[in-house]
């Protein structure tokens, strides 16, 4: 019964009411505002330099300096990119 009523909601809502509502979703999500919210970022590209390759089994007879580097980038996702996700997926559902 209760999936019935839902079904009915949703098939009254009109493609810019999805768009309007999943706009709002993920700004609930982000609380920009609020320092506990999340941000949706492209999966970073990264380097980590791998500095166990270069242990010799045996110590050196002198100190030597040893360097481990990490290096990430990544796109936060700006409004443009937003707004041409959400037409994207909408797109795709109402196919």
């Amino acid at each position: 019964m209760a999936d019935s009523n839902i079904n009915f909601i949703v098939v009254g809502i009109s493609q810019n009411n999805y768009y309007t509502l999943l706009k709002k979703f993920i700004n609930h999500l982000e609380r920009r505002k609020d320092g506990n919210g999340w941000v949706i970022i492209s999966k970073p590209n990264h380097e980590i330099n791998n500095f166990r390759n270069e242990i010799e089994k045996h110590r050196p007879q002198h100190a030597r300096k040893r360097s481990f580097y990490i290096w990430m980038e990544w796109y936060e996702m700006g409004e443009n990119e937003l707004d041409f996700e959400i037409e994207r997926f909408l797109q795709k559902y109402f196919e």
